[in-house]
């Protein structure tokens, strides 16, 4: 009887969470712990520059602290950074830091673009992106020909951040490669009508092609989410 009748409990709360009641009490809850530990999860966003050693190393402090927190092996600071360079270096670990951005870029696909002018004024942008089979650090949008941030992504530099998601997932980087693809907006139709749905139907067949494709390619990236904090690199330079 208790085994029946845990079995019945399990069943009805699992139909219970479907419904939209459960469903406001349980999004109410979570945005209750979201405020209460909002400053704690967002800590590790505060970094400024860190300088050691004549090398700044604020997106590295993450790191630092989990290895001298969690690794015996390691007493000093040094120990830690030439072990972090060590594996940056290794082709292996970028394979996995590969990985672990596909995970957050399958959550988004809008982030803010920031370039600046020949005086360096800087401007933000918030676009659309798509990315392709098997390259998640490749990012690629379009943009009208005629429109003044042209002149300002032929200069090749930018910097990125994602759109929050529910989970608080976060996508940022500066490091990273800006340049002309070699591609019609057509033919990355069907990669937009998955990734984008009705981006394509908003466009007439003259603005498509008339598209310019850019690609972004991220040599590293920072991950952020309310649990995960980490830098992940790429390529290196």
């Amino acid at each position: 009887m208790t085994v029946i009748l845990l079995f019945f409990n399990f069943y009805i709360w699992q139909k219970l969470v479907r419904y939209n009641p459960m469903q406001l009490f349980i999004k109410h809850y979570n945005n209750r712990l979201r405020v209460q530990y909002a400053g704690a999860l967002l800590a590790s966003k505060r970094w400024l520059q860190f300088y050691y050693h004549k090398r700044e190393i604020s997106r590295m402090i993450p790191q630092i602290l989990y290895f001298l927190h969690t690794k015996p092996q390691f007493t000093s600071i040094d120990e830690v950074i030439a072990y972090i360079d060590k594996q940056n270096a290794n082709p292996h670990i970028h394979q996995n830091d590969l990985r672990k951005l596909q995970k957050f870029v399958n959550q988004t696909n809008e982030m803010m673009l920031s370039t600046s002018d020949e005086n360096g004024q800087p401007s933000s942008r918030q676009m659309r992106f798509i990315v392709l089979d098997d390259a998640p650090n490749i990012w690629y949008f379009g943009t009208a020909p005629d429109t003044p941030k042209i002149e300002e992504l032929d200069r090749g530099l930018a910097a990125i951040h994602t759109m929050p998601t529910s989970e608080g997932m976060t996508i940022a980087s500066s490091r990273l490669r800006v340049y002309r693809a070699q591609y019609k907006l057509d033919e990355l139709a069907d990669y937009y009508n998955a990734q984008v749905p009705g981006f394509m139907d908003s466009l007439s067949a003259e603005d498509r092609e008339r598209e310019i494709i850019y690609a972004i390619e991220l040599k590293s990236a920072r991950l952020d989410s309310w649990t995960q904090h980490e830098e992940v690199t790429f390529i290196n330079d």
